[in-house]
């Protein structure tokens, strides 16, 4: 089996270290570049190791994939593209695995790395080697258990645990819930029956991981990455909390945290990005912000030189949508919205929309729509000008967009003019700079032009780390 092993720096040189790092981790530029999704990142003797399900550079399904690959950094910033690592399908001694390699996870106890994967959709194969990266082989002879998108967590005292959600498969209680079992101490075997976790139902891309003494469990709900907390691995039920993460731009997502130096960071992927698509998703990471109770602050999505590395300060729960001297500096980037992700709209339908590959976004756009987007963090000063970017497409003069502040017709803090792109499916980036306007705020955009179909939207976003200060006449 062939492995390439690719050193890449933040924007896929090798690098000095910059304070930020940048998502994606990969790009289509970098050398062997490959479609790195459904990260599972964790920490090995001082490294973070991001186990991957691979998309093919073609595929329009989830059908085709079938190896993985292997993300390897010692400070989040230089990142060794280690390729395809695991093919269970071509292997010897994993003849038992066939057809959908989808999402992953990997564990380490008592000298032995272990790789759980899945075949077949929810039959679990496991895969050991002695280094992190491999080589692999086969540690079962056949699948062992049955689960959807499994995951592995060891506890401190050495306990291991299995999770997933029954998606596919029922076990116990009819529905879709978090499950979890122990294993026994070879690591592939389950030690007691399946134990059902959540009150609530879930979607897909259970994750487990415990912080100061707290157990923490997220899955996808609907479009949300959700989470709950609990005082054991096995609780009877966790307490659901909400939000950890939002939609994933332009794919379902799958995450993963991890804790390194001393900071917490969720990995996840996201489709709109390296030409990419719902099936052709890009393993990307953000901080992660605790409050003193250890609920967490939802995580906002950054591109470009987006993740501060530096150690940031705790927000109390009471501070939560406010502005205070002690608040994490936004992220030296861009923080993007999908646009169909409103709290209110008026006129507007979501729809299907192919801006480099099929996503969902705004559609049916006329004159007077409007839509609504809350807790848009936009900086702490005022008094400066702040790059706004929106992603459209018209077939005619499209129009205008307004952004105004607050109310829908509050101040008007940016105008975005939109000409025709060619078709409704052509899509382009228009810009402005934005205004007066600091901390969490809640924006509109007002649509106005001609008459039928004005515009498509597919996202919006901004950089308030590039905020402008404004000079005074």
């Amino acid at each position: 089996m062939k492995r390439m092993k690719v050193v890449l720096g933040v924007a896929g040189l090798l690098v000095a270290g910059p304070v930020f790092a940048g998502n994606p981790i990969l790009r289509e530029t970098d050398p062997g570049f490959v479609y790195a999704c459904d990260p599972a990142a964790e920490v090995f003797d001082g490294k973070v190791y991001v186990y991957c399900s691979h998309d093919q550079p073609d595929a329009s399904n989830y059908e085709s994939m079938k190896d993985y690959v292997v993300l390897e950094s010692s400070d989040l910033k230089t990142w060794i593209n280690h390729g395809v690592v695991l093919d269970p399908q071509l292997a010897p001694g994993f003849e038992y695995a066939h057809s959908n390699m989808n999402a992953p996870d990997a564990a380490y106890k008592d000298g032995w790395y272990y790789w759980y994967f899945p075949s077949d959709i929810t039959e679990v194969g496991v895969a050991k080697s002695r280094t992190p990266v491999g080589p692999w082989e086969s540690a079962v002879s056949n699948e062992f258990t049955k689960i959807f998108d499994p995951t592995v967590f060891v506890d401190d005292d050495g306990q291991a645990y299995i999770y997933g959600n029954d998606h596919w498969e029922d076990i116990g209680d009819p529905g879709r819930h978090i499950m979890g079992a122990r294993l026994k101490d070879n690591m592939v075997e389950l030690d007691g029956p399946w134990i059902r976790l959540s009150s609530e139902e879930v979607n897909e891309a259970v994750h487990v991981f415990k912080r100061n003494g707290i157990y923490y469990f997220s899955a996808r709900v609907g479009k949300v990455t959700q989470y709950w907390m609990a005082d054991s691995p096995l609780p009877q039920y966790a307490d659901f909390k909400g939000e950890l993460a939002p939609n994933s731009p332009a794919s379902p997502n799958h995450t993963s945290a991890i804790e390194f130096n001393g900071e917490w960071y969720l990995f996840y992927h996201r489709g709109d990005v390296n030409h990419g698509n719902s099936c052709r998703r890009s393993a990307c990471f953000d901080k992660m912000t605790f409050h003193e109770d250890g609920t967490i602050e939802p995580v906002i999505y950054t591109l470009d030189e987006g993740v501060e590395l530096s150690s940031s300060k705790k927000v109390k729960s009471s501070e939560k949508g406010s502005v205070e001297p002690n608040e994490p500096p936004p992220p030296k980037g861009s923080l993007r919205h999908q646009a169909e992700d409103f709290s209110e709209e008026s006129g507007v339908k979501i729809a299907v929309q192919k801006d480099g590959g099929k996503s969902t976004g705004l559609g049916n756009i006329s004159n007077g729509d409007w839509s609504c987007y809350e807790k848009i963090y936009f900086g702490s000063n005022p008094n400066t000008l702040i790059p706004f970017r929106v992603r459209v497409a018209a077939s005619k003069a499209g129009g205008t967009i307004e952004l105004r502040l607050d109310h829908l017709n509050g101040k008007v803090i940016g105008t975005i003019p939109v000409s025709a792109t060619g078709g409704l499916d052509q899509f382009e980036t228009c810009s402005t700079m934005v205004s007066g306007v600091a901390g969490f705020r809640t924006i509109y955009l007002c649509f106005s032009g001609g008459s039928g179909d004005l515009m498509n939207l597919n996202w919006f976003e901004w950089a308030p780390k590039k905020a402008k200060r404004i000079k005074k006449k």
